[in-house]
């Protein structure tokens, strides 16, 4: 999924967890195909099975239940925007991987609108597998945040800024309770994948990016984050008003 060294720091699946999980490659590339199938195998995934196109694989899934997709994002004999939309139509719960070679494209982008957990570059090394199947596994859902926003760099300056706050609540949290310690590294590789995700998809480049991600900060900066610093706003706002409406008494 992505180069950054720890993405994956602290968020990790147990042999069993592996063992328990059946893998759906849909690849047409023959060599391609195999060569991920086998490091899959190698990473300690229980069930594998292939397919050549994306037809063969909604028949596939069909006949068994999956709980991983590993897709080409190159149209084959189906559109990879209706094949996403089929297999959450099919089973809500799985966990759909689109791979392309050019993940800048805004078709890779839609795919993650459409419910995909993650994405694979092209080539690939079993470091860059383990992390897209762990981190698409394990990661919070993308998809929510991407849905509320006006455009696309909005989205995952987004993403970026909902699993920074998060981080910072569970920093705060762990200075008190020991719970929290231990979802610490798991936090900060989600915030890692974030901004693996931002600096990969952003429109316009990293300039593009930064421009977002000034615009909001400035935004949020306007008001009270938390619901108590609004009311107290809009207390105090009151209490301003009524100080202007209230008659000055006689001296």
């Amino acid at each position: 999924m992505g180069t950054i060294p720890g993405i994956t720091e602290g968020v990790s699946l147990t042999p069993a967890e592996r063992a328990k999980a059946a893998v759906l490659v849909v690849e047409p590339d023959a060599n391609e195909r195999n060569n991920l199938r086998q490091v899959v195998k190698n990473l300690g995934y229980g069930g594998i099975s292939d397919a050549p196109n994306h037809a063969t694989a909604i028949e596939r899934m069909t006949q068994r239940k999956f709980t991983h997709v590993i897709f080409d994002a190159r149209k084959t004999n189906m559109p990879p925007k209706e094949f996403i939309a089929k297999i959450m139509e099919m089973d809500r719960t799985i966990i759909a991987i689109p791979t392309s070679g050019d993940p800048n494209v805004d078709d890779v982008f839609d795919l993650l609108i459409g419910g995909a957990r993650g994405f694979l570059c092209k080539p690939f090394t079993a470091d860059t597998v383990e992390a897209a199947i762990v981190m698409a596994t394990k990661g919070e859902p993308i998809a929510e945040a991407v849905l509320q926003a006006k455009d696309r760099n909005e989205a995952l300056v987004a993403i970026m800024m909902s699993s920074l706050d998060k981080t910072a609540t569970i920093l705060r949290q762990a200075q008190q309770f020991e719970t929290a310690k231990r979802e610490i590294p798991r936090s900060i590789a989600g915030l890692r994948r974030a901004a693996e995700l931002a600096k990969t998809f952003a429109k316009g480049g990293e300039n593009a990016l930064i421009d977002a991600m000034e615009k909001f900060c400035i935004e949020r900066s306007k008001g009270p984050a938390s619901r108590l610093g609004r009311l107290r706003k809009r207390l105090q706002t009151g209490r301003v008003d009524e100080d202007e409406e209230a008659p000055v008494p006689p001296k």
